[in-house]
């Protein structure tokens, strides 16, 4: 610890006179002591009015995006995201599509555009699911609306954004699947189908994008304790059943599934794309 008075190693002497210049030297407009412009980042998040949607809006606002809250129909809800995140001193806004209509993806980036004017990440969460456990009884209604609100809508949004991150000069892309992709679960086949179709997408994006920069990779999310769960297992003791079978004893948390995402979209590096990260809680 050097005494006070003593100056720091290496630091030249000054005289009074010219210390007190230094410290009165004018500052002009045009000199480098200007503080840099600070770049907005911009991501899109579908399907954020709730559930892992929710947490992962206020982790990216947290990072210092600026986040378009996407709804279908919870207006409300989606408001009050945008609420909490302007409380924290973030910014967003709320905006209204079915991802399954194209044309309704389209018009969502256009209102991206006019109010933001750039695009830096893309987080595919939207989706639905009704429990239907035999395949003979997946109606074709069942079957298209959840491979159109789940897999379509991903693909409509992907589509839609990768200009805009190339004009950016790259971004990332996370595509929110499930652990049904590869097991099957225990929503049905057409759940399972539609998350399934989503990791062949992220795959191929990747490979597809790699060289412009942008990230694609995918969270397989396995039980996480939502409204889809209730919808899933609607009974109390149902859950508790299924709860005391796991591995630590509890279901996943949307806060956690929604860190993992901020990762890749905040602080993953470049070489990282094209990834199925599964979070289940050691249930293999």
């Amino acid at each position: 610890m050097r005494a006070a008075g003593d100056e720091p190693a290496g630091t030249a002497r000054l005289a009074p006179a010219l210390r007190l210049r230094c410290m009165i030297l004018p500052m002009s407009t045009t000199t480098s002591f200007q503080a840099p412009a600070v770049r907005v980042r911009v991501a899109v998040i579908t399907g954020a009015s709730r559930g892992i949607g929710r947490e992962v809006a206020h982790e990216l606002a947290r990072a210092h995006y600026a986040v378009v809250v996407n709804y279908g129909s919870r207006h409300e809800d989606a408001e009050q995201v945008v609420a909490e995140i302007a409380a924290a001193g973030g910014t967003a806004v709320a905006l209204r599509a079915d991802v399954s209509d194209r044309v309704a993806v389209e018009r969502m980036f256009e209102a991206v555009d006019a109010r933001f004017g750039r695009l830096d990440a893309l987080v595919n969460n939207a989706g639905v699911a009704q429990r239907i456990e035999a395949m003979t009884d997946i109606s074709d209604e069942t079957w298209r609306r959840t491979l159109a609100v789940n897999l379509d809508g991903a693909f409509y949004c992907m589509r839609a954004a990768i200009g805009r991150l190339k004009a950016a000069g790259g971004g990332r892309i996370v595509n929110v699947s499930s652990g049904a992709a590869r097991t099957g679960g225990s929503v049905g086949a057409h759940y399972a189908a539609s998350k399934a179709g989503l990791l062949a997408l992220t795959t191929r994006a990747a490979r597809e994008l790699a060289r412009d920069g942008i990230s694609v990779n995918a969270v397989l999310p396995s039980l996480i304790e939502t409204a889809m769960l209730g919808a899933v297992v609607p009974t109390a003791e149902g859950r508790e059943r299924l709860r005391a079978q796991l591995p630590l004893g509890r279901f996943g948390r949307a806060d956690e599934v929604a860190r993992v995402v901020r990762f890749l979209v905040a602080e993953a590096p470049d070489y990282l794309t094209g990834e199925l990260i599964a979070l289940h809680g050691a249930r293999l």
